[in-house]
């Protein structure tokens, strides 16, 4: 039983069983063309949730003040 719990420790402090999610914020009525589109965000999140083996998928969008929206992307196993 002492083994584990080190392991399960040891995977908490290491980070590799907490969850990963990543954020986009966005202005949708931005006129400037130098920020991402919103379908790169997919491809974006993937690259990211890819270095740890992982897949992106998509969470929800809220909109905020200022005419902000957020895109969240979670990471889950295969």
């Amino acid at each position: 039983m002492r083994i584990v719990g080190l392991l399960a420790l040891l995977l908490t402090v290491s980070g590799c069983a907490s969850e990963r999610s990543i954020a986009f914020i966005y202005y949708p009525n931005h006129p400037g063309d130098g920020f991402p589109k919103t379908y790169q965000f997919a491809a974006e999140a993937q690259k990211e949730c890819s270095r740890y083996g992982l897949v992106a998928v998509h969470d929800w969008d809220s909109a905020t003040e200022f005419q902000r929206v957020r895109s969240f992307w979670r990471c889950v196993p295969r």
